[in-house]
């Protein structure tokens, strides 16, 4: 039996292609590919600096990818563009069922926690603007050891705040990568496929594949 869910942030949580409702005001054509540039340069800035192991905080790796988005689609942008832009981030929509799922989650007396690429100010300004900061036990950063996901020393920052078996632990990602690097250090996975893709597999499969969250809390109740 589970004790302790461990939930991504981006993409899984909170959805990153809201920022496009944040850019519009700088080029509404193409606002929702700048954001899928922006995200993709971020995640790739990521886990270029872990390669060559140059850490940077997620906020200054974001508001780069960012900049790079902008100047590829030719937007100017000064200093205070990049801050109110980034500040959008702050501010992500959560998956509407996310509120429901977090409640049941909690009556099942799971300890839910989060664990994010993105430093500890950017998780916590996150999650006090939504309506799901009173059912999160734990927000946990790799900013901490400085070695972004997928990385193993990240996903070891669980077993620092929990005393608890590595078999007690889900976690929970839309990533397919952060899925991978997750079942590598031995966590019981779920993917949450909102998209419909196919899995990436590269050495590893999910436990479960789930389209959102209200599944996965019927999946939990069927393990009892």
């Amino acid at each position: 039996m589970y004790k302790v869910i461990v939930f991504d942030v981006y993409g899984t949580m909170f959805d990153v292609n809201s920022i496009s409702n944040y850019l519009e005001q700088y080029d509404a054509e193409h606002a929702q590919e700048i954001a899928n540039l922006w995200r993709k340069t971020q995640l790739h800035h990521a886990a270029l600096r872990q390669v060559m192991q140059r850490y940077i905080r997620y906020d200054e790796v974001t508001k780069n990818a960012l900049r790079y988005a902008l100047d590829v689609y030719e937007v100017k942008h000064s200093r205070e563009d990049i801050n109110k832009l980034f500040d959008g981030y702050l501010h992500l929509d959560y998956f509407k069922e996310i509120p429901k799922s977090f409640v049941e989650l909690k009556n099942k007396n799971l300890e839910l926690a989060i664990l994010s690429n993105g430093n500890d100010n950017m998780l916590r300004t996150l999650v006090d603007n939504s309506a799901i900061s009173e059912h999160i036990d734990a927000i946990m950063s790799v900013d901490e050891v400085k070695q972004y996901k997928p990385s193993p020393a990240s996903y070891a920052l669980v077993l620092k705040y929990y005393q608890v078996k590595r078999s007690e632990i889900l976690f929970v990602s839309s990533n397919t990568w952060d899925v991978n690097g997750a079942a590598n250090f031995g966590f019981d996975t779920a993917w949450v496929n909102r998209n419909n893709e196919i899995f990436d597999e590269n050495g590893a499969s999910p436990t479960i594949t789930v389209n959102n969250l209200n599944e996965l809390v019927k999946w939990l109740e069927m393990r009892k």
